[in-house]
């Protein structure tokens, strides 16, 4: 039995709900998208009621509902469920002439609907899932040029449904980009998340054991949504690739390949890969590269025009790191400086993308916001959680990441 074979001997309404449920829309809040189009069909057909549903198992879940305040209704025998048996345009002039509707609870009861007319929204994986839907207390008719108007808008709302469910495979692409755990090294504490602005964002935060220790970076590309979580994939993947090229060379002197890897020779061939990429976008990126040596606490690292990085010693003072040097993408032949310092015992690294640094306002005190904020609690989960609270308190307008490193005390 082939493949294809199997799928056609599955129960077709279990076919249905799987594509339903891939959409990840049923119990969701309203959206501006949908409720754009009901708004604009209540207005042009002159109806009360104009619905984008979603039929689940047993219920009508209405993404949208211009003209009435109920978020579901039973599935059986309503309009919606027949449009879907079908999955063809349904139109009921009168539903007191139509024997299928003419004793429907809608119908005798509250809001007395007297037309229908219903246009099947089909889901990216060729399912009936729902209705672009019409309601009034009133017979009509539509016209041709109505009927048209509705597949138009039902069209519309179809193509918002399969954004939705693109947007929901991009956003697993990129959750497998970040850490999906936190580096377990003796001695240390990392904790980090990000926090897009939209469905998926131009940040980046990455931690990777490599040889010697422990490779740690914050980037952020201009823009947001997709176009820079794009980018930013690549940005990833292209700066793996130099270190790990950079480690294979040959030691000096006995060394391991490790020792004599230049951050800024890193960053340097990184750039030289991603300019052509990043000049016909029009973009570019910002970032903190770094690497530790556990054993030590010495870090090395380079500051592409990011610039929002601390460190918070245990001594209760605050060091803010120097980002003087270009971001990325700017000049092909740009250098950039690796700098040095040590974290001792108590000590605690936050990097920061400017779209947290926005949440405190922008200006030059939020440098001092952010340096209190880990201050406070300077454990890296700590750190996290307090992040999360301040971006649920008020949505972000730019993507936000945080990466935090610290040398427990007592070592």
């Amino acid at each position: 039995m082939t493949t294809t074979d199997v799928v056609h001997h599955l129960d077709p309404e279990l076919l249905r709900q799987r594509a339903v449920d891939a959409l990840q829309l049923i119990g969701t809040p309203a959206e501006e998208r949908f409720d754009r189009i009901t708004r604009i069909a209540q207005r042009v057909f002159g109806v009360p009621i104009a619905t984008v549903t979603l039929v689940d198992h047993d219920r009508l879940w209405f993404k949208s509902c211009a003209g009435m305040d109920v978020p579901e209704a039973p599935r059986q025998a309503s309009f919606c469920d027949r449009t879907v048996s079908l999955a063809e345009t349904v139109v009921v002039p009168d539903t007191l002439d139509d024997p299928w509707f003419a004793d429907t609870p809608a119908v005798t009861g509250p809001p007395h609907i007297r037309f229908y007319a219903g246009h099947p929204l089909v889901g990216p994986a060729g399912q009936v899932v729902g209705t672009f839907c019409l309601f009034d207390v009133r017979p009509r008719r539509l016209d041709t040029t109505q009927l048209a108007l509705l597949d138009e808008l039902g069209e519309w709302a179809q193509r918002e449904l399969a954004h939705s469910a693109e947007m929901e495979r991009a956003q697993q692409v990129q959750r497998g980009l970040l850490p999906s755990t936190t580096p377990d090294v003796p001695g240390w504490d990392v904790d980090g998340l990000c926090i897009p602005a939209q469905a998926i964002g131009g940040d980046l935060y990455d931690h990777e054991p490599v040889p010697g220790g422990l490779a740690l970076t914050v980037a952020d590309v201009m823009g947001k949504g997709t176009g820079a979580a794009i980018l930013m994939a690549t940005v990833r993947a292209v700066l793996r690739g130099a270190a790990r090229t950079a480690e294979s060379r040959p030691g000096r002197g006995g060394e391991p390949p490790w020792a004599g890897v230049s951050l800024g020779e890193v960053f340097a061939a990184t750039n030289r890969d991603l300019e052509p990429d990043l000049a016909r976008s029009g973009s570019f990126v910002t970032a903190f590269h770094a690497r530790l040596d556990p054993a030590t606490g010495v870090l090395r690292y380079v500051d592409a025009g990011h610039g929002l990085s601390l460190v918070a010693r245990a001594d209760g003072t605050t060091e803010h790191l120097s980002g003087g040097d270009l971001p990325l993408g700017l000049d092909r032949d740009a250098t950039w400086t690796e700098r040095q310092l040590v974290l001792l015992p108590g000590d605690t690294l936050a990097v920061f993308s400017d779209g947290l640094f926005d949440v405190f306002g922008g200006t030059t005190d939020s440098l001092d916001a952010l340096s209190a904020l880990v201050r406070r609690d300077p454990e890296p989960a700590a750190v996290v959680a307090a992040v999360r609270a301040l971006t649920s308190v008020s949505a972000p307008l730019d993507d936000v990441t945080a990466l935090v490193v610290r040398r427990r005390p007592d070592v």
